[in-house]
């Protein structure tokens, strides 16, 4: 069976997420296949930003929350 189709079938949610950081490697290779998505008639170049730094990452969050309405969550749990 095709390796990305056996991957789709056999996928598991994520329940609970380690605190260490992904390998800058890593998430240089995620990033980059990400700039290789579909996108409309290939007219909508990807911008991908990975935010590495929790601070950073706790103030996006608490920001998304209040435009959402919902204070006090964490909408990247």
């Amino acid at each position: 069976m095709n390796a990305t189709i056996d991957d789709l079938i056999t996928r598991r949610s994520i329940k609970k997420y380690r605190p260490d950081a992904v390998p800058e490697e890593l998430l240089n290779k995620i990033t980059e296949a990400g700039t290789y998505a579909a996108c409309g008639m290939g007219r909508q170049s990807p911008i991908i930003i990975a935010v590495t730094d929790r601070a950073v990452r706790d103030e996006l969050s608490a920001i998304n929350a209040r435009i959402m309405g919902r204070e006090g969550t964490d909408p990247f749990y």
